[in-house]
């Protein structure tokens, strides 16, 4: 079961210091501080928010079972996936990609009466705006969409490039459900879903990178930054006050939050972009005092840390020693 290898894989790096919670919130992409900054911390950008929909309920009764396992190695197995970076972009631009597919197979027979394979309002209006802007040119979007989905489908495993292609829905032709899928490809329906979003990655990925070999499935992207996009809006709100020269107690008072809830946002933003801001908190030399300690005592636990260092730093400037960690190993 797939869902069960990513716990897996998650836990080998966590186990030890966060609880089986903690990766149920990384794979649902909780948008907390603590998720962020586990998610980089243990290496795990790559699988936050794959799976925003995994119940509670699937996920403690499966982890229960895992969670003790040492198991193997399973990455090489593991389909791809960049839930840091794609994590807003998956639902948009399935569901863009597979409306305009469904448009064009019906266009194509002169079928303008049809239902969509989406009621969502925003989506359907993004495709008829797409349509009105290049209903000239639907032949050459017809062609360019087919050769670039066979091209970047025939590089995923055959199980995962069928299950995509079943999904889609043209002229006479209805996708099918999860649960068919499923039942056809006797797999669990949570691998499915996960499959699914691993192939949005993967197209995604190739469209992002490479643009001029991919324009119509770049074209169905939005375009904001990963840093702005991946780091939550309060914190981005403490940011630009930061960068204005408030203080924390400052942009305490002023957002009606607590200074820790301010720390809190200071560490999110140094995972993300190293030491723009976290100079003022933290000079290097301590930095590297605290990283020094946590790699001897093997452990990224603060009030581990907090105790062998015999109360010389508070937690706050642990957390950004961690967070600078990172930036510390591409210099050296």
């Amino acid at each position: 079961m797939l869902l069960a290898s990513i716990i897996i894989h998650a836990a080998q790096p966590i186990r030890q210091e966060r609880s089986a919670a903690s990766i149920y919130h990384l794979l649902q992409g909780k948008r907390s501080a603590q998720t962020l900054q586990d998610a980089h911390m243990y290496g795990l950008t790559h699988l936050f928010g794959i799976y925003p929909k995994l119940s509670r309920q699937v996920f403690d009764k499966l982890a229960a079972n895992i969670m003790q396992e040492e198991g193997q190695d399973i990455k090489k197995n593991m389909p791809y996936f960049n839930g840091m970076a794609y994590q807003s972009q998956t639902e948009p631009f399935l569901y863009r990609l597979l409306l305009l597919v469904q448009l064009l197979s019906n266009q194509t027979k002169g079928e303008n009466r049809y239902i969509p394979v989406t009621d969502n309002p925003a989506i359907q209006h993004w495709i008829k705006q797409l349509y009105r802007q290049e209903q000239h040119r639907l032949d050459d979007w017809r062609n360019g969409v087919y050769e670039e989905l066979y091209g970047l489908l025939e590089e995923l495993p055959q199980i995962q490039a069928e299950l995509f292609v079943d999904r889609l829905t043209g002229y006479h032709h209805i996708g099918l459900t999860t649960v068919q899928l499923a039942e056809k490809y006797h797999v669990h329906d949570t691998d499915v879903l996960l499959y699914q979003t691993s192939t949005i990655h993967h197209l995604l990925q190739h469209a992002e990178t490479d643009t001029a070999a991919f324009p119509h499935l770049a074209a169905l992207m939005d375009r904001p930054q990963h840093k702005i996009r991946s780091i939550t809006s309060t914190a981005q709100k403490t940011r630009t006050m930061l960068e204005r020269g408030m203080s924390v107690e400052q942009i305490a008072l002023v957002r009606g939050l607590t200074e820790n809830t301010i720390k809190d946002h200071i560490v999110e933003i140094t995972w993300l972009d190293g030491e723009a801001l976290s100079s003022k908190f933290i000079s290097d030399t301590d930095a590297a005092v605290i990283l020094e300690c946590a790699m001897q005592a093997g452990t990224n636990k603060l009030k581990q840390i907090h105790a062998l260092l015999e109360g010389k730093y508070d937690y706050f400037q642990i957390r950004l020693a961690l967070a600078l960690r990172k930036e510390q190993e591409v210099k050296a």
